[in-house]
């Protein structure tokens, strides 16, 4: 009784419009962007681009979370204000992509290739980026808090004014990264390359994990590792 009850009252709220409404993609920007590699703004939500070839694709303010696009060649596309909330970007090649204020929250990025990438405050919030390939690329002003960054590499990479509070950053390679004004609070750092960094400069640095952190070659100013007193922290 109660079932049926349930099932009429469903029933009642879709014929108004109260349901809630399904995510999913529309097919004719599916096909829009896969003939014409653009599909600007378009509502891809869910959408499996499974290993797709969208090189130099503009996308640019398309809805794409949730969508699978595992393996997906991305090169140099403009993903500027995308939504990729979600998505599975394992393996992706986007090396000089776009993704200028892009919404990368909880988004699955392990092993992506995002070299010289543009993540101008791209909210990256949760996101996973294992072992992620970031080499020189732009995080100016990104939100990375609670971020994986796990043996990732963020080799010259511009972190000025980034928010990294609770990021795990265990392993990764820092090396020559500006890290001038970003958040550190709480910011894990076990094992992490920093050498010509300027971590000085960061806030709330005193707040970071730097258990056996490697600062050879870094400008500490004031001295992050005597005033810490770090027992692996490594000087020159």
């Amino acid at each position: 009784m109660k079932l049926k009850i349930l099932a009429t009252v469903t029933a009642s709220l879709a014929l108004f419009g109260l349901a809630a409404p399904v995510k999913a993609q529309n097919p004719d920007h599916v096909r829009q962007l896969l003939e014409a590699n653009e599909c600007e703004g378009c509502d891809l939500r869910n959408a499996d681009l499974f290993k797709a070839s969208l090189y130099r694709a503009n996308l640019r303010g398309a809805d794409l979370s949730g969508a699978n696009l595992y393996e997906a060649n991305l090169l140099e596309a403009d993903l500027s204000e995308a939504n990729l909330s979600n998505a599975n970007l394992v393996n992706a090649e986007m090396y000089g992509a776009d993704l200028d204020s892009a919404n990368l929250q909880n988004a699955d990025l392990s092993n992506a290739f995002l070299g010289r990438a543009n993540l101008t405050s791209a909210d990256l919030r949760g996101a996973k980026l294992f072992n992620a390939n970031l080499g020189e690329a732009f995080l100016l002003q990104a939100n990375l808090s609670n971020a994986d960054l796990r043996r990732s590499l963020l080799f010259r990479v511009n972190l000025n004014r980034a928010n990294l509070s609770g990021a795990d950053m265990s392993f990764a390679d820092i090396r020559d990264t500006n890290l001038q004004n970003a958040i550190l609070s709480n910011t894990r750092l076990p094992k992490a390359q920093l050498r010509g960094t300027n971590i000085d400069a960061a806030n709330n640095v005193r707040q970071a994990d730097l258990e056996r952190a490697n600062f050879r070659g870094t400008n500490l100013g004031p001295g992050v590792c005597v005033i810490t007193n770090f027992p692996y922290c490594v000087l020159n």
